[in-house]
């Protein structure tokens, strides 16, 4: 049994007995199935078409989990982001991801074989947010081998190709040797491109090996791409995708770092980020910390994205505020993976591991799926969802949306600056919904496309959102004088605390910097948005 990167588990390991015993404990749970006794059977599961696929096991209406397994991820998750894959050969046809005593089984290669007692059995099948789930009943008798055909549907009739999915935020730690297996898992999440991000609490967690291309794991339409998430009690927490090298310090402040520094704030790393290829922004939307640099590095276009979708909560009303104000505020979605896999119990088994809500980019993948959908993140052509599909458009005077999934939809609206102007409500089984609407007035305005769709007990707001189109009247910019004063009061409020915070800063020359550009931003949010702002 050896650990994913490395020899025998005692010299990966690198410390003591207990380590070493379990160690050992995983590779008899990936090898027992060799000494079942002859009452049992054997189960062939295969995809149809053949494709990876996350599958659920249930013997006489229990969860079961399937045996033997060649790879393992057990999460226990805590704040080092320190679990690793662990695995018996070079190629595994099964992986078992487990947290909170539930097993998530990913068919690698689209099949798999099992041994298990003679019994009643289902087995469930998802792959995504463009597949229908499969589900198949049968019985198995001691002795006798049974194949079961899990045919996938893509429910989009296509559309799905024309479309990368990104996830921005995934903490797993990864070595080249794991690649192929990360590789295969966000195949069957149906999921382009994942971002796996180093980040720090007091110690370096979930480390990557490489960063840039180096660090790229890739196949046709997959991508693996490094970046990291720098974490400040100051400021709030950034995300860096896949800049060429990790920007050091990694964090700042005595929370997450070893020292107390107030240098550098995320303005300074976002502009070193950009220059080594970063596609930068703010992870939980303004940070998740108390006090955050968001307006500062808006109002001075520093980034390319905030995270406006994670933990199945969309926060729109925020999100719609910055836009009145005449931000360029492109919102995606990331999981924090697994953070919420950590705290979600039962997890509803239909929704992705990886991607649970998800970054949606219409673009082909090329050489590379991240660098497609990085480049369409930095357009802001992007759609968030965490299952429906659904698009807008404009042309001349009129907004049309579309939204389809494979659950009832109840509701999609068409909203301009925020405020809903036009909806198609459900009947309760429509799975495709259509809505159109003519702009008309005097001032610049954004619409969107949003939609929701039917949900069950457990499960989060299933929904979708459209990033925002812009209507422009002879070029003017869009701007709610409501909206931007607030956020500029808002600012103002912000940076008088930190004036009187007592940041420690480690030069007077890194105390100017921070408040020049602080003072810059308040003055560019006092004023109005410039033709050029958009």
């Amino acid at each position: 049994m050896s650990a994913s990167g490395a020899g025998v588990g005692c010299r990966v390991l690198g410390v003591g007995a207990g380590r070493l015993l379990a160690a050992t404990g995983f590779g008899l749970a990936l090898l027992w199935a060799a000494q079942m006794p002859e009452t049992a059977a054997k189960l062939e599961l295969v995809a149809e078409p053949s494709m990876p696929v996350r599958v659920y096991l249930f013997k006489d209406k229990r969860p079961f989990r399937l045996s033997p397994v060649q790879a393992m991820l057990p999460l226990r998750v805590d704040l080092f982001y320190r679990e690793r894959l662990w695995r018996a050969g070079e190629s595994p046809e099964t992986l078992e991801v487990s947290c909170n005593d539930q097993s998530h089984f990913l068919l690698l290669r689209g099949k798999g074989s099992y041994e298990l007692p003679a019994g009643q059995y289902r087995v469930e099948a998802y792959r995504g947010l463009f597949y229908t789930p499969a589900v198949e009943e049968f019985e198995l008798k001691a002795g006798e081998t049974r194949r079961v055909s899990l045919r996938m549907t893509d429910w989009s009739g296509g559309k799905s190709r024309e479309w990368l999915s990104g996830d921005d935020h995934i903490h797993l730690v990864r070595t080249r040797q794991d690649d192929d297996v990360f590789l295969r898992w966000l195949e069957a999440e149906d999921l382009s491109v994942g971002n796996f991000l180093q980040l720090q609490r007091q110690m370096d967690a979930a480390p990557q090996y490489a960063f840039g291309r180096a660090g790229e794991a890739k196949k046709a339409g997959y991508s693996v791409r490094p970046g990291h998430e720098s974490r400040c009690e100051y400021y709030g927490h950034i995300n860096l995708l896949g800049g060429r090298e990790m920007i050091r310090p990694l964090s700042i402040g005595k929370m997450y770092a070893n020292q107390e520094a107030a240098y550098p704030f995320p303005a300074v790393l976002f502009g070193r980020g950009r220059k080594v290829g970063a596609t930068v922004g703010y992870a939980h939307f303004s940070g998740s910390m108390p006090h955050s640099t968001l307006l500062l590095d808006l109002a001075l276009g520093n980034i390319d994205f905030l995270e406006v979708f994670q933990f199945g909560v969309l926060k729109s009303a925020e999100w719609y505020e910055l836009l009145n104000a005449g931000l360029k505020a492109t919102g995606i979605a990331g999981s924090d993976f697994p953070v919420l896999l950590n705290r979600m119990k039962p997890w509803p088994r239909w929704i992705p591991l990886l991607g649970p809500e998800r970054t949606l980019v219409k673009a082909r993948a090329g050489e590379s799926a991240y660098e497609a959908w990085a480049e369409g993140v930095r357009r802001g052509n992007v759609v968030v969802t965490n299952g429906p599909l659904v698009e807008a458009r404009v042309e001349g005077d009129e907004v049309r949306a579309e939204a389809r999934f494979w659950r009832p939809l109840e509701k999609l609206e068409i909203v301009r600056n925020g405020v809903v102007v036009a909806a198609a409500t459900g009947d309760g089984k429509k799975t495709e919904l259509a809505v159109s609407v003519r702009l008309e007035g005097a001032e610049s305005c954004w619409v969107a496309g949003r939609v929701t769709a039917k949900r069950e007990e457990g499960e989060p707001e299933i929904q979708g959102h459209t990033n925002p189109l812009y209507w422009l009247r002879e070029g003017r910019p869009v701007v709610v004088r409501a909206a931007r004063d607030a956020v500029a009061a808002k600012w103002e409020k912000e940076l008088a605390y930190y004036r009187g915070a007592g940041l420690p800063f480690q030069s007077e020359e890194e105390r100017r910097e921070f408040f020049d550009k602080g003072d810059q931003a308040l003055a560019t949010l006092r004023g109005t948005p410039s033709r050029a702002a958009r």
